[in-house]
């Protein structure tokens, strides 16, 4: 337990009186203490807590200070009969104050106590001394064996506590035993009608020590089980009990104790009288009373309205008028067992309807079965929606990617590791990692004597501490120090900065000090007689191998003279960069000179497992001379044709221990070939998967369970799909359909028409102005439309340009960024040129290798150049011509900020010119508000309830936390003064909850705001509202707020921009928009690279690179380059 002292104690002779002053700080908490005509003080002494109670004469909260009357104890002895006898001494009040109270009589009056016969106290230094528990009926103590051990010789617990006893027992709010509570020093006390106090008016447990003081009843006394059973006390079980002490009526009990008014109507003293036992009248009366034989029992009125209640279709869901964010009291039927396509354009109110409304309802009716949360219930309101009859219970598969932990792997995703560690621990041979003989069932080597553990499928796991690589740690990568980041500019020299590591040598040279790190490079260099005016790949062999790896003990001289005359000769080894590289790696702590050392090195294959991630044990365990780790290589493809081969092979008893694993084994795998993607192998890392395999993925994961009857309700399952690759994903939406699920799909492209029984269209256009349901078609409809529309740009397209030619007169020097021999993950030495100054289009199936071509090689290359750290670099020959680049920007759909508190008002930085505005204000002026008051992250102006979230988080155990507005500020995320502070009518929290279309309105005078608010509804977004949580938006919404940002720039010229995507989430209308936006970056002289895969986007383009021809091995190849024709 840690003590805080609160203040000090000391005696006034002339006051007579005691005088009691708090520590800076603590002066809030007396708030309304005075109010209370006595308090409790607790002392912290050498071997005890010590309670004092005493009369308050007068309080200051301003100074923080108390005058009390000196408390006073009775010394009459028990062997003294006379009963009338009663001299009192002032006590010396001494020990660290720790606690006030304020004395309530229902707590500490007990009419029945007699004096104790003797004054004791029950503790162990400053530790618990036991625990309250329940058992049954019973309610006790349980002491600690350490306590009775530390007793006095020959005395007995029940010498000083017997039955009918009453005792004073100190516990410690463990629960409240945290810094957030600790710092409080006001609080809402739960009385009735009780106003804000502070904490020491309170026994409330959030308290600078989180004490607790009751007085109990003893029951009974067991000093052979170390058991006190008692009554009366309010802890809860498990409550830390640090001290037991004697009640003593003639000080613990006061005569006519004030109290507030709120609480003057509790009762004097307190009540131990157990709970009355309830009679529980005979059935055959109860029936008697509810029923009435003259008259007919059931409401007409009622039945009629539960008849509603409980309607049930099993044909449709019916929802009736929703009205959640933007819709417009939306009523819609819904058929069961279909396939319902919901569209139109970014804002207009898809996943209102389908998230927000349906998906929400079928989760209250769910926790409303298994929860009894009225918190929850009033979260869960039905104020946005009438009624929702006929739901399914329903499982959402929104935008989420499948995370990027290295660790994770297409096996471990897809439980199909887990599957095969089974098989390789049941019918595996085992190897003797020492002598690698084959180990029989006795887990005894023959060979060498060694004895193994018993063979479990942890054994194979790459996260496990005791089988993962222990130089690895399971990752089959680890990072070392790699010479060409060390000398980044090998065609410079040395003193012209060929190497950032050691800076600029050259004024080393010119003043050389006692700087050994960099001296040693110019001593060397004069040992060997080298000209460090050459480049450095000029420089001969031998002294680039001492310049990397030392002298190997062959001491060098530096002669130096520094700025203030101080001279000498420095003999010493020369350490080299890799030595001086590994020892600073060692002896850094902090994280910022830790990501200056590892920017010299890069990962690679692990030098113990050679990549394979386990300890040898595993690594050696094998089926027919196939071992783990070979086997999670292969293609999911090959592994299922390993699967029957192996099978076939083995013996009727190995088979019959097998069967069902392998059935299991190869069910999950022709799961992950169907969504067609058969050439990825198990231990693929899931950060490496391109976007449309990792959807795919997904996909093949979350629908192989079997479930009917199910409400599947999905965000654009097409993202980051190559049109070639829908198919895969229709086919397994229609199998959900034939398995008796319904399928809903938020989704903009036109090719879903060909499988949708119902067609809801959502509009007319964003925010305020859509919300609404703009038309509904069924299947019928639906084919109609089909025949109309156009639906080619989605509908097999493999290649979008029949040819391409190249303009042989522009000299590719100049104008091309040029890739050579490019081999990052599946490609396969690849050349490529992508012109400057021009708007490219790289595209091809999922995994045929556009991330690792542009994402994975060009991006982190030319952020090298530009002097950031990158963590790896891609594999290639050269890249050629990108020195004219000043920035590089890679948009992608990541969301924007850390958390929940980042919206597109601050990442843009828009909000910051808002708050400016209102900091000017005259009002806010007055009021000596600066522009920090209007930041919901600052605690000068943010709501002190939900500390500027606008809501509080509602902790639901097992399933996500859910969030709630903030009863205090409605939502609004500041303090009422703050709010008071108002612009054309509009406070600060209102502007957070206005859409950017309507702010341009608002701030029509203010040019800067005017010109960012621009930006964000040019390219779409008006529809938002500033103050949008950065966690609610799509990927398509985040990826166009940081394209806005980008747009503020005024020159463009010099900086390459790359967007993985832009498309993804945005209806047609939505595309033109974001076309027009990088027209206009390109007509500025931005360079710009787009992965793509919308053929209306591609078609914008000024050049192509298109790569495959499959995905995985069978991709990472140029299928074609070049302009494309007019």
């Amino acid at each position: 337990m840690k003590w805080l002292e609160i203040g000090t104690l000391t005696v006034d002779d002339k006051k007579k009186a005691l005088l009691l002053n708090l520590h800076e700080g603590y002066e809030k908490a007396l708030n309304k203490l005075d109010m209370f005509s006595h308090c409790m003080l607790y002392c912290l002494l050498e071997d005890r807590i010590e309670v004092y109670v005493t009369k308050i004469l007068e309080m200051s909260e301003k100074t923080g200070q108390l005058i009390l009357k000196i408390p006073a104890i009775n010394i009459q002895h028990p062997q003294e009969k006379t009963e009338d006898l009663k001299i009192l001494e002032k006590v010396k009040v001494s020990g660290q104050l720790v606690d006030i109270k304020p004395y309530f009589p229902a707590e500490e009056v007990v009419l029945e106590a007699d004096e104790p016969k003797k004054r004791f106290c029950l503790n162990y230094a400053d530790h618990v001394v036991g625990e309250y528990t329940m058992y049954g009926n019973r309610r006790m103590i349980q002491l600690y064996k350490d306590v009775l051990d530390e007793m006095e010789p020959n005395m007995e617990l029940t010498e000083f506590i017997k039955k009918g006893d009453y005792i004073r027992v100190l516990w410690w709010f463990h629960r409240f035993d945290k810094d957030s509570f600790r710092r409080k020093r006001m609080c809402n006390p739960p009385y009735n009608n009780s106003p804000r106090t502070g904490i020491f008016a309170t026994r409330s447990p959030v308290r600078p020590n989180p004490v607790g003081s009751t007085i109990v009843r003893v029951q009974q006394v067991d000093y052979y089980n170390r058991t006190i059973d008692i009554e009366g006390f309010d802890g809860f079980q498990g409550t830390k009990i640090f001290q037991i002490m004697f009640y003593q009526p003639s000080i613990d009990r006061v005569e006519g104790a004030t109290l507030p008014s709120w609480v003057s109507h509790w009762t004097k003293y307190k009540n131990f009288d157990r709970a009355k036992e309830i009679v529980v009248p005979p059935e055959e009366h109860q029936l008697e009373m509810i029923t009435n034989e003259e008259n007919d029992v059931f409401c007409a009125e009622l039945e009629t309205n539960l008849d509603i209640e409980d309607e049930y279709d099993n044909q449709e869901i019916h929802v009736h008028n929703a009205r959640i964010h933007n819709l417009k009291n939306v009523s819609v039927s819904i058929l069961k067992n279909s396939i319902i396509l919901i569209t139109g354009v970014s804002g207009s109110g898809k996943s209102s309807l389908a998230f927000d409304t349906i998906f929400a309802e079928s989760q209250k009716q769910f926790t409303d079965l298994v929860l009894s949360n009225q918190m929850l219930n009033d979260t869960f309101s039905d104020v946005y929606v009438d009624k929702i009859t006929g739901l399914q219970p329903s499982i959402a598969i929104e935008q989420r990617t499948l995370g990027i932990n290295p660790r994770s792997t297409v096996g471990s995703v897809t439980k199909i590791a887990d599957v095969l560690k089974l098989l390789f621990a049941t019918i595996g041979k085992r190897v003797c990692p020492s002598c690698h003989q084959i180990v029989d069932d006795s887990n005894v080597c023959k060979g060498c004597g060694a004895i193994l553990f018993d063979r479990t499928p942890q054994v194979f796991s790459y996260n496990h501490p005791d089988y993962m690589c222990p130089v690895c740690k399971g990752l089959g990568v680890e990072m070392g120090i790699d010479e060409e980041k060390i000398v980044e500019h090998p065609e410079k020299s040395l003193l012209d900065g060929a190497s950032s590591l050691y800076g600029d040598l050259r004024k080393h040279r010119k003043k050389p000090n006692a700087n050994w790190m960099r001296g040693e490079i110019l001593a060397l260099a004069d040992d060997m007689n080298v000209d460090l005016e050459l480049p450095f790949y000029q420089l001969s062999e031998e002294f680039k191998q001492q310049f990397f790896y030392g002298s190997n003990g062959r001491e060098v001289s530096l002669v130096y003279e520094n700025s203030k005359g101080r001279s000498g000769v420095i003999r010493r080894p020369v350490e080299g960069a890799v030595n001086l590289i590994e020892r600073l790696a060692h002896d850094t702590k902090s994280t910022r000179s830790t990501d200056q050392v590892t920017r010299f090195m890069s990962k690679k294959t692990c030098s113990r497992c050679k990549g394979e991630r386990l300890l040898e044990e595993g690594r050696l365990v094998n089926i027919q001379g196939y071992r783990y780790p070979e086997i999670v290589s292969l293609s999911i493809e090959r592994l299922r044709e390993w699967c029957h081969r192996i099978y076939e092979q083995l013996i009727k008893e190995q088979q019959d221990k097998t069967r069902m694993i392998f059935i299991k084994l190869n069910q999950r795998l022709k799961r992950i070939q169907s969504v067609g993607l058969g050439y990825i192998t198990l231990n693929r890392s899931v950060p490496s998967l391109s976007d449309g395999e990792a959807q795919r993925l997904k996909l093949a994961t979350q629908f192989g369970t079997g479930l009917s009857n199910i409400l599947y309700i999905m965000d654009e399952p097409s993202k980051g799909l190559h049109p070639k690759d829908y198919r895969f994903l229709m086919d397994v939406i229609v199998d959900l359909k034939k398995h008796g699920n319904t399928v809903i799909l938020v989704e903009h492209k036109k090719s879903f028409l060909t499988i949708a029984d119902m067609h809801l269209h959502m509009g007319p256009k964003a925010g305020r102005y859509g919300g609404e349901l703009v038309s509904v078609h069924h299947r019928k409809e639906i084919e109609n439309q089909l025949i109309l529309q156009d639906c080619s740009d989605d509908i097999d397209t493999i290649k979008v340009i029949d040819s391409v030619s190249l303009d042989n007169n522009k000299a590719i020097k100049d104008t091309y960024i040029q890739l050579k021999g490019v081999t990052t993950n599946n490609l396969k030495n690849v050349d490529v040129a992508i012109p400057i100054g021009m708007m490219t289009a790289v595209i091809g199936v999922s995994g045929s290798g556009k991330s690792s071509l542009i994402s994975k090689t060009l991006y982190p290359y030319i952020m090298s150049t530009l002097g950031r750290i990158v963590e790896e670099k891609g594999t290639f020959q050269k890249v050629i011509d990108t020195e004219s680049f000043e920035d590089v920007c890679y948009v992608n759909q990541k969301a924007i900020g850390s958390n929940s508190r980042s919206n597109p008002g601050t990442y843009t930085g828009v909000f910051d010119l808002i708050r400016q505005c209102y900091a000017d204000t005259q009002q806010a002026k007055k009021m000596n508000l600066s522009k920090e008051y209007f930041s919901f992250n600052s605690k000068k102006g943010q709501c002190r309830e939900c500390s500027g979230l606008g809501e509080v988080v509602v902790n639901m155990h097992y399933m996500d936390d859910l969030y709630v507005p903030c009863n205090k500020c409605h939502g609004k995320r500041y303090s009422k003064e703050v709010l008071k502070i108002r612009r054309k009518d509009f406070s600060i929290g209102d502007i957070l909850d206005i859409e950017i279309h309507d702010l341009l309105e608002v701030f029509q005078e203010e040019k800067e705001i005017v010109r960012q608010l621009s930006m964000l509804n040019k390219v779409g977004l008006g529809y938002l509202k500033l103050g949008q949580s950065a966690s609610t938006l799509s990927g398509g919404e985040a990826q166009r707020i940081k394209l806005a940002k980008e747009l503020y720039k005024k020159e463009c010229k010099n900086i390459l921009y790359i967007l993985d995507e832009p498309t993804t989430g945005l209806h047609e209308e939505d595309v033109e928009k974001v076309i027009d936006v990088l027209k206009e970056l390109k007509e500025k002289g931005a360079t710009i690279i787009i992965i793509e895969h919308n053929l209306k986007m591609i078609k914008k383009c000024d050049y192509i690179v298109e790569l495959g021809p499959g995905g995985g091995v069978q991709g990472g190849h140029i299928l074609q380059a070049g302009f494309q024709k007019s």
